[in-house]
């Protein structure tokens, strides 16, 4: 699952992270997913769902500093069902090393966390990536496709790739990922679906939103009797004519 999460603003009134942190665990944990990826993740939140999601645990760190400070893009998995071998924090820019950089035009730093998870039951292992691509620089969002798909295919792993990538189907960063021309790409779990993933809070008039946050794989099985590659469904959780986040969470079941 992709979870946008919203930062604790404390501006958000009626949908502030108080009001809406044991919600977002609750959709987390009927979910059923195995692997999550966060975005927009503060410090303080990855603790309140960590601490209320029995039998998770996460890995990432800041986009400001490497270690604490800013958003994160953390990457939850299920210990009874994953274990991590090795994991690693880039920053979205020709420096990926570089720790607290904001690559080409973004407005703001931007991370992704990669990591190689192993199925405690049949040591299978897959690479897995989260990030969140800059909401306003449109070089950012090309390069920075460019560089999630070269990561994503090193060393000939099946993948796994979570994210707000803040770009429509129609647009060349999502080219750059899933053109099927290239030598290797990323499949789209919801390839066809036209559902907006971002509406906003409210959800008595949501925004006109878009499809930006995707679940991308490379290495599963062919289609099963039905065609599909895999299941796919945005998860739309509505209290009090609210939406959970700004975003709404993707789940996907992948057949590796």
């Amino acid at each position: 699952m992709t979870f946008n999460i919203r930062w604790d603003n404390p501006n958000d009134g009626v949908d502030g992270w108080d009001l809406r942190k044991d919600w977002v665990s609750d959709v987390i944990i009927e979910s059923g997913a195995e692997i999550i990826g966060l975005q927009e993740a503060l410090l303080h939140q990855i603790a309140h769902l960590d601490s209320s999601s029995a039998g998770f645990d996460w890995i990432g760190v800041g986009r400001d500093d490497g270690k604490t400070q800013g958003e994160l893009s953390p990457i939850l998995f299920d210990t009874t069902k994953w274990t991590v071998l090795e994991w690693d924090t880039r920053w979205l820019s020709s420096t990926p090393d570089s720790v607290g950089v904001a690559g080409w035009d973004a407005a703001l730093p931007r991370i992704a966390t990669i990591a190689t998870l192993q199925h405690v039951k049949t040591q299978f292992e897959l690479r897995v990536i989260n990030t969140h691509f800059d909401h306003r620089g449109e070089t950012a969002r090309l390069e920075s496709a460019k560089l999630i798909r070269d990561w994503a295919l090193e060393g000939n792993k099946p993948v796994l790739v979570l994210g707000d990538f803040n770009f429509k189907q129609h647009e060349p960063p999502y080219a750059a990922l899933t053109d099927t021309v290239a030598d290797r790409f990323l499949r789209d779990a919801g390839t066809g679906d036209t559902t907006s993933t971002f509406k906003g809070f409210d959800a008595l008039k949501p925004v006109s939103g878009a499809r930006i946050d995707y679940v991308l794989s490379a290495g599963h099985q062919g289609p099963d009797q039905n065609g599909q590659y895999a299941t796919y469904s945005v998860i739309e959780s509505i209290r009090s004519d609210r939406f959970v986040s700004d975003h709404l969470p993707v789940l996907s079941t992948l057949r590796y």
